[in-house]
Formats: structure tokens, C-alpha cells, sequence
């Protein structure tokens, strides 16, 4: 029986609705795998060894039966000090921010890759590629991006542009999105709080006015293009679908540009050994590559009985 390790934020808060991290519970139950779960502040290294305090789970039913259960799971058992070379394979789910916490959850994982672990994503790997500035290696397929904490030079690129998005570069789920013009009133204030008085690094980008009509979330696995995307529309005139600002989700198969932009990407994943990718596309426009925990596996699953979540599990 293979046995795995999943890392997550706290297991009580999972959306049990619509959280992909609960889909992939559910699937490795219904794999036959030995399910074990921790959070990040249970981690820790001994000289050259990872440990952590690990909870063992009995997922009580399958992924036909994705609906709200209040208690979906039962604690078998609790292991401290838990070496974590004894995994088949780990996930690591929890949300960013990639903050310097973060980091050195990646670096005491990189002890257990070392050592032949599978981890997914890499850690290493975690490390390296940061959701939007991983863009900035398809110039082909990305609106006008500027990266840069220097005042005028982000001035400048906004008066040539006119509408912009202003965002930082180290948040997830639309936390921190600003649309800015060269005539805005409160443009100076906006950008001072963003950059923290210019000496944070943000990211601006010429707006995509297809944002209007929503974002795509395209999943790539192992290099392979899942056919459908979840399409998060923006609500009350929002410029962010993401659904933790209230965007609402629909199911669309992949159109013919998506999968340009998508097979493009998926090369890329491949020769830098990414295995799990979510990107996301506006209009004709790549705006994220997302290899932290990407989202939207249940949605999907639910409308194509494609599961994301089995693809996953099963690269050990």
C-alpha cells in the first residue's frame, strides 16, 4: 500500500464544496493508499532529516459522493516525530502567500527529495517559480508587463499604457489587485501602498479588457492539457473572477487559442520538470502559472468526470 502525505492549511477549514485539496483526499481513499496529514508548522529538521507530527485519516467515502458532509474523515492515529523518507509520495496543498515561511518549508523538503522522495511540486521548484513572474517567459502570449519597484519607471509605463492592473507579487487569489489609469486620483496612493512607498517589488501589466467576460484555469499534468478549463466570471463589476472574491465558476472545454497558449506552457513544464501546473488566461492573454496548490479540480471533476486529482496522485 502506498503511503502519502498530504500538507494542507487546517483540515477543518477545508471547503468540503469546492476546495481541490478535498477531491484529492477523497481520491487517494479511493486509490487504496495509506492517507496521512499535516500542516506546515508541523515540519521541522534534525541535522540532515525532515520530520513532522503526522495524523494518519480514514476517509469515510469516494469521490462519487462530493457533497457537504460534515464529517468526512476520522483521525486514526497520531505520529510524532514521523520521518518523512517513509512517504511513497508528498503533496504539499497549503495556500500561498510565499512568504520567507514559505521558504524554509521548501528547504527542509528539499531534505526529503534529496533523499528520493517524490514531492510535488519540488520543492526547489517552489522555490524558483513564482506565479506571475514565470509568465515573463512567453512574451508571445502576455499583455505589456512591467516588473519594478522604481517609481518613475512604473509612471512611465502607465502613461503609456493608460489602463493598467497593479498587483503584488507574492499574494494568491486576487488579494492586492488595483486598476490604475494615468489620470487616477488616488494612483500615487495606490502605488505607495503596493510598492510600500517603492521598495516592494510589484508587478503592472496593460489591462486585458476581455477580463471583463472572466479568467480561465487550465490545468496542465505531467506535461498532459486537460480539455476543460473552469471559466471564473467577475461579479458587480469586478475586474477578479477568483472565487474567493465571489466570482462564479463554469465549466468550458478549451478552445483552439487556449490550447496554444497551454501546450506553449506545457513544454516549458516539462523541461523544467514541473509536474502540476494551473495557468490562467484572459482573452488571448497568459496572466499566471500557478504550481503552489492550483485550485479548481472540483468544479471541473464534477461537470466532466475528469479527475485532476487521480492524475496527480497517481505520479508516484
Amino acid at each position: 500500500m502506498k503511503k502519502i502525505l498530504i500538507i494542507a492549511d487546517p483540515i477543518q477549514n477545508i471547503n468540503i464544496n469546492g476546495d481541490s485539496t478535498y477531491l484529492m483526499f477523497l481520491t487517494a481513499h479511493d486509490l487504496g493508499y495509506q492517507v496521512f496529514y499535516t500542516t506546515p508548522n508541523k515540519l521541522f529538521a534534525l541535522n540532515n532529516q525532515a520530520f513532522a507530527h503526522v495524523i494518519e485519516l480514514s476517509i469515510k467515502h469516494g469521490v462519487d459522493e462530493i457533497h457537504s458532509t460534515p464529517n468526512w474523515f476520522e483521525i486514526k492515529h497520531e505520529i510524532t516525530d514521523f520521518d518523512l523518507t517513509n512517504f511513497d509520495g508528498i503533496y504539499i496543498r497549503n495556500d500561498p502567500p510565499f512568504n520567507m515561511e514559505y521558504y524554509y518549508l521548501t528547504q527542509i523538503l528539499d531534505l526529503c527529495a534529496n533523499s528520493g522522495v517524490k514531492i510535488f511540486n519540488n520543492p526547489t521548484i517552489l522555490r524558483n517559480c513564482n506565479e506571475k513572474l514565470t509568465i515573463l517567459n512567453f512574451p508571445e502570449h502576455i499583455t505589456p508587463t512591467l516588473v519594478s519597484k522604481d517609481k518613475q519607471t512604473i509612471l512611465n509605463f502607465i502613461n503609456t499604457h493608460d489602463i493598467c492592473v497593479a498587483k503584488p507579487i507574492d499574494l494568491m487569489a486576487g488579494r492586492g489587485i488595483f486598476r490604475v489609469t494615468k489620470d487616477e486620483a488616488n494612483k500615487n496612493a495606490i502605488l505607495e501602498s503596493l510598492t510600500d512607498y517603492y521598495t516592494q517589488t510589484i508587478m503592472v501589466q496593460k489591462f486585458i479588457p476581455e477580463v471583463i467576460h472572466g479568467d480561465k484555469r487550465i490545468f496542465i499534468i505531467n506535461g498532459e492539457v486537460i480539455s476543460h478549463c473552469l471559466y471564473r466570471i467577475p461579479q458587480n463589476g469586478e475586474i477578479r473572477g477568483n472565487l474567493a472574491v465571489g466570482g462564479r465558476g463554469e465549466v468550458h472545454p478549451l478552445n483552439e487559442h487556449d490550447y496554444v497558449i497551454a501546450t506553449t506552457v506545457a513544454k516549458w513544464l516539462v523541461q523544467q520538470n514541473i509536474m502540476i501546473a494551473g495557468i490562467d488566461v484572459i482573452g488571448k492573454c497568459l496572466t499566471e502559472v500557478n504550481v503552489t496548490s492550483p485550485t479548481a479540480m472540483q468544479q471541473i471533476y464534477r461537470d466532466t468526470k475528469i479527475n485532476i486529482a487521480e492524475k496527480i496522485l497517481t505520479l508516484i
